[in-house]
Parts: C-alpha cells; structure tokens; sequence
C-alpha cells in the first residue's frame, strides 16, 4: 500500500484480499482501550519469526508468522488470554461493525450473514496496511513501541514452551506516547486539545513530526536573524516526510 493522502484522510482502508475495509481509530477511540493495551495488541499483531535465534527457526520453518500468532493467542493460560483480549481489543477497534472470533482458521469477521476471513493467504497484505496506518514503518517505531521487549518475552515462551513465564511485561514502564503527543500539540500549536484528539494515529504523527521540523527551523532562522553564526543547517520543515 501507498497512498498517502488516503492515510492523512483518515478515512477507511480498503483491504481488498479480505473484501472488507480497515477502520482508521482515532486518538479518542483508542483511549476506550488504553495505550497498554493498544501496544500490546499490536505488538503481538506484529509478532515475527524472523526476531528468532536460528535454532528456534529451525523448528518453525514450516510456520508462518500467521501460524504462529495463531498458536500464541489459542493458549490458554492467564497470562496469554490477557495478551489476547488486547489483540482482539484492537481488531475491535479497526473492525468495529463485526465481531471478532480467533479460531485455528485464523481471525473471522462477522457481521449478520456477512463472514470475512483473514489468514494465511492474506495475513501480510494485512500487516503491511496495519503497519502503515499506525506507522511502525517508520524511524519512530522503537519509541512508538515502548518497552519494546515483549515480542522478545513471547519469543521466549516459544523457545521454553514449557515453562511458565510469570509475567510477560514485568517491569514495563506506563506508555503515554499518544497522550502525550496530543498534549505537546495543544500547547506547542495552540489548538483545542479535542480536535487533537478526533486525529488517526497517522495524522497524530505527521502532525508532530512537521510541528518538530517546524520548531527546529524557526529557532534556526531566529538565531541567524539575531546574527548568530556557524550555525547547523536544519531540514526543511515542508520536506516530504513519508518517503
């Protein structure tokens, strides 16, 4: 997928291996959730193989990512169904007309008589758009994903399967990366806290990052003014930032 202008539109995405369309939450729909679980369910949503030691993908060759995020979520100890219920919390949330059920065939979407499937066959094409909209394709993922270990903890689990491990995110410090971005913006540009808040999380970022190109060259072009010199160039605030 590429098409910028549809993902700062903030309207629905077209996932058309599946013949369904991908709701875009904004900032106020993922607040129902929380941002905990909304990380967790995308990380695990994002779960990949390839973070392996190459023994364990050895064993799992034959195993796509799909396959094993399905393994992962039909688990049935504690720790595990509460992992899940953050998965299908943000299935929830871009699927919000159908219901969601996890089976060994993969994630079915439901609505009346209307049954949607995504599965091996269309998992990535899934992901990719998922990656996009939420903008893990971007250099900003490893502070959009705090804590970031989690994947690693269920890679672990894969690798002692077992083991019980106590708890997958101990110690994991309060996520607060949306709130906080919203806040910066209202004050930073003087808007209504509200209209930050109907944002998608791709208009969020591409809001924050301009308003930070922004801020960086009029402190520049400020200080040159002011007859500073050897100064650092900056980045052009109006470059394009989804290249």
């Amino acid at each position: 997928m590429n098409n910028d202008l549809l993902l700062l539109s903030g309207n629905d995405i077209p996932f058309t291996e599946a013949q369904i369309t991908i709701h875009q939450p904004t900032i106020k729909e993922i607040a129902y959730i929380g941002e905990e679980a909304f990380f967790t369910g995308c990380e695990l949503i994002n779960f990949s193989k390839d973070i392996l030691p190459e023994e364990d993908k050895v064993n799992l060759e034959n195993k796509s990512n799909f396959d094993i995020l399905i393994a992962i979520l039909r688990e049935r100890n504690a720790v595990m169904q509460r992992n899940r219920n953050c998965v299908e919390m943000v299935l929830a949330l871009i699927f919000p007309v159908y219901t969601i059920n996890i089976t060994d065939k993969g994630i079915e979407l439901g609505e009346q008589e209307e049954r949607h499937l995504i599965n091996n066959d269309n998992f990535e094409a899934f992901r990719q758009i998922f990656n996009m909209m939420f903008s893990f394709n971007k250099d900003n993922k490893k502070e959009y994903n705090p804590g970031g270990d989690l994947a690693k903890k269920i890679a672990d689990k894969l690798k002692k399967r077992h083991q019980k491990l106590a708890e997958l995110k101990e110690g994991q410090n309060k996520i607060d990366i949306l709130s906080r971005y919203v806040s910066i913006l209202a004050v930073g540009e003087h808007k209504d806290m509200n209209s930050l808040l109907n944002l998608s999380v791709y208009q969020l970022f591409d809001e924050f990052e301009r308003f930070k190109l922004k801020m960086s060259y009029d402190i520049y072009f400020q200080a040159k003014m002011a007859g500073a010199k050897d100064l650092k160039e900056v980045e052009d605030w109006m470059k394009d930032i989804h290249s």
